[in-house]
């Protein structure tokens, strides 16, 4: 029965013998007349639990079976929007001989407002602390930041302190120090000279104080987070009269996707995403280099327009007025919350009648943009309404297709990234297009990506208009794909493979030509490539983001600067956020919008192929100025120390983590074997010509070194190789290794472990195979001979 709910609250779930158990918790049962959406689920929980949604906040969680048979599991699913209510209506109903919905929900007291009107999205943010709250003091017009576009900021370096220090927000955590770094922060997993030492991280210089409460640094400290819960909103049903407003407005692509079925956001991969986002630079720092999403991405996944107007006015009519002039009726008054209630707008949008007059059909329309595009490209951070901002351009149907709706698309996304990020609690939330993020991950990285086994496109020359052709995103929710099978902990593993991911392994030109012209794509994909590069400022009414297109040259198969030109992403811009300090933004960003207006001419004039060569001197830079290693190492040489002991002891009494697999990262190990057979190579090719005494103490270093490897990769044959381990009997040999290890952590960063030399890191599989099996065998050659008695005294044991 999907009309029947059961709701638990008032305590606290229980591990039993089959999973997750609701114990002693308080039970109400809840009938509805058909079976009910997300929002009318909520609503009615706070009525039956009598609840004021303007002092309560709730959180729900369902609960399914993941056994088989007669041998039931139980495990809790997060429930916070309307797709994911209807994915675990459909796991609940759909494989299970368990069909009953069973949620539980925990309450928690709103924080106290005052009488100004405030957002959703700003109610459910992440409070500031005390001490940020203190600063009433508004920051420097940001209208006088436009200077930081100008070309005198061209050639600058990224500084290492931002001038905006005092607004941004404080770490909510305490950071791990050790003795002997004062303040700075210390970093496991980094590793330098071959040990698995801390590493202070603040000399990067693509890092500012937004890494203070950032979740890359907390995970590089060993704090274990949680997955970000992504806000999305599946648009209302379509209907073919709608056609003739979304083609002239440019929404065909998005509403083709829409049609053919929207994938589920995998949380655990665009949390992964997010925890590489960087504030300062708008891009994601990956091992291999900066990549970020582009307007060309806008454009070819989604077929969103780029030229245009900034999507943003003066809003001089009431919300309400325009909802009862352009809908025909108004929702119920809410002042404390923005937005149309999805709810309200599905019982009275969803299905346009058969018979109507051509203006009913109008609202119908507008309310079916408006769904999807406040509910998939600007999707608010509540779990139950439609971002209403764009609703007064939406309701000028004539005039929809003269903004720029990939840009706004985009700028919407990059705040959003930039403020969950910092996001290091359970609640935290994650809006932005979260459709275009995940596709964008698919088409460039192999990580979290499903196999297509079939392409399923439409037939173009069955279409009546060019316009309905399909985008390159279009691929992945109509083509025939299987899912890889993961660890149960995904969250982890995709942070893991993130930490090893590969020059070659990322996808850094899915659009060529070629292919291009293969797809059969809709004109509206590349009507604007003349845009892509543009440097000019990205809007959506009170934002404004900083586009950085030059820092990612090789995605459009360019010459990459080195450095690249910094840019401030500007903390200022970043603090503007809508009912803090103006409402009138057309006139308080008119200075970007102005750029933007002119965006032709700032199109970034560079014609020079990409070229390897110097995008390994861009990669041996770029690996010394920021943080590229996010797990942290949890064993040392096969033993676990009482932290990591006591933390799995708690995971096993956790009632919520208790059904989950264990997954071991193997990122860390992988650094370092990586850095230590990379040091014996450097001194391998520095032996030529040495002593015999030094020949010997360097092979009883690298005989130690593939013991330690041996441990640490928790290899079975340790014991048949730990006898062969040469002692330092003499003080002289005790001196020239201290000398050695003294040399090592003296290295500069050209001969810096991390960066492989090209001819090495790029060179081919076969000669690299050749390589490797030449050095086992040298090793192996030099255990056998120094393990064995000599040949002619075989009756005698040989010497330890």
């Amino acid at each position: 029965m999907d009309n029947f709910v059961r709701v638990y609250s008032g305590g606290e779930l229980v591990k039993g013998p089959s999973g997750v158990e609701f114990g002693d918790l308080s039970e109400e049962g809840i009938w509805f007349k058909a079976a009910p959406t997300y929002g009318e689920l909520i609503d009615a929980v706070y009525e039956k639990l009598g609840l004021d949604p303007a002092t309560h906040s709730l959180r729900a969680q369902g609960r399914t079976n993941v056994g088989g048979g007669a041998h039931r599991h139980f495990i809790m699913v997060p429930i916070g929007d309307d797709m994911s209510w209807s994915n675990y209506v459909k796991a609940v109903f759909n494989g299970t001989d368990w069909n009953c919905l069973e949620v539980y929900v925990q309450t928690e007291k709103r924080a106290s407002t005052s009488t100004e009107v405030v957002s959703s999205e700003h109610e459910l943010m992440d409070s500031e602390p005390p001490d940020a709250q203190h600063q009433n003091a508004p920051p420097p017009d940001p209208a006088q930041s436009a200077s930081l576009f100008t070309p005198s900021m061209v050639n600058a370096y990224a500084p290492t302190v931002h001038s905006m220090r005092a607004r941004l927000r404080k770490p909510r955590t305490n950071t791990r120090t050790y003795a002997g770094k004062g303040s700075a922060e210390v970093q496991f997993g980094q590793y330098q000279c071959g040990a698995s030492e801390p590493v202070d991280t603040t000399t990067y210089t693509l890092i500012g104080l937004y890494d203070m409460d950032h979740r890359a640094r907390a995970l590089a400290s060993g704090k274990n987070l949680t997955e970000l819960n992504p806000r999305n909103r599946e648009p209302l049903r379509f209907d073919k009269r709608y056609e003739c407003y979304l083609r002239p407005a440019g929404l065909m692509g998005l509403v083709n996707i829409s049609k053919a079925g929207l994938p589920s956001i995998d949380r655990a991969l665009v949390s992964a995403l997010v925890d590489r986002w960087r504030p300062e630079t708008h891009t994601f720092h990956m091992p291999c280099g900066e990549l970020t999403i582009t307007l060309q991405d806008v454009s070819m996944i989604l077929g969103l327009p780029i030229a245009g107007r900034a999507v943003t006015l003066n809003q001089t009519e009431c919300y309400s007025e325009s909802y009862q002039r352009y809908l025909g009726k108004a929702p119920p008054l809410d002042k404390a919350r923005h937005g149309l209630k999805v709810a309200w707008i599905r019982a009275q949008f969803n299905n346009c009648p058969d018979d109507t007059d051509e203006e009913t059909v109008k609202k119908h329309a507008r309310a079916y943009i408006l769904s999807l595009v406040g509910g998939l490209l600007f999707p608010d951070a509540s779990g139950d309404r439609y971002n209403a901002y764009p609703f007064p351009l939406i309701a000028d149907l004539e005039n929809i297709g003269s903004y720029s709706w990939g840009s706004a698309t985009l700028a919407y996304l990059y705040r959003a990234m930039c403020d969950a990020c910092r996001r290091q609690s359970e609640q935290g939330n994650l809006t932005g297009c979260l459709l275009l993020l995940q596709l964008w991950s698919w088409e460039r990285f192999p990580i979290g990506r499903p196999d297509m086994v079939k392409l399923k496109y439409p037939n173009v020359d069955e279409l009546e208009d060019e316009r309905d052709r399909p985008t390159v995103g279009l691929r992945w929710v109509v083509g025939v794909c299987t899912y890889r099978s993961a660890p149960a902990r995904c969250y982890e593993h995709f942070t893991n493979e993130f930490d090893l991911l590969t020059d070659d392994q990322v996808v850094w030109s899915p659009y060529r030509e070629e292919r291009v012209e293969k797809l059969q794509l809709a004109p509206i994909c590349t009507q604007d490539s003349h845009l892509w590069l543009t440097q000019a400022p990205l809007v959506f009414f009170f934002m404004v983001e900083v586009y950085t297109p030059e820092r990612v040259m090789r995605q459009f198969g360019l010459h990459q600067e080195c450095p690249p030109p910094f840019r401030d992403t500007s903390v200022e811009l970043h603090w503007c956020r809508r009912g803090r300090v103006h409402n009138d933004w057309a006139d308080k960003h008119k200075s970007f919008l102005d750029m933007w207006e002119v965006k032709e001419q700032h199109v970034i004039k560079e014609e020079r192929p990409y070229n390897h060569a110097n995008y390994m001197e861009y990669l041996r830079w770029y690996r010394r100025s920021t943080r590229i290693r996010l797990c942290s190492p949890r064993i040392s040489n096969g033993h676990q120390d009482e932290a990591s002991r006591q933390n799995a002891i708690a995971d096993t009494e956790d009632s919520l983590r208790a059904s989950r697999l264990r997954y071991t990262p193997r990122a860390h190990l992988i650094h370092s074997v990586t850095d230590k057979l990379t040091i014996l190579a450097k001194e391998a090719a520095s032996q030529k010509g040495c002593s015999r005494g030094e020949c010997n103490a360097f092979i009883e270093r690298v005989t130690r070194t593939c013991v330690e490897l041996v441990g640490e990769l928790g290899g079975s044959s340790l014991c048949d190789i730990v006898a062969t381990v040469p002692r330092a009997s003499t003080t002289a040999t005790v001196a020239a290794e201290t000398e050695v290890e003294d040399q090592r952590d003296k290295e500069d960063g050209v001969n810096d472990p991390m960066v492989p030399d090209q001819e090495t890191e790029f060179a081919p599989d076969s000669e690299r195979r050749t390589r490797s099996q030449a050095g086992h065998t040298q090793v192996d050659s030099t255990i056998h001979s120094r393990s064995s008695p000599d040949k002619r005294k075989r009756g005698r044991p040989g010497p330890r």
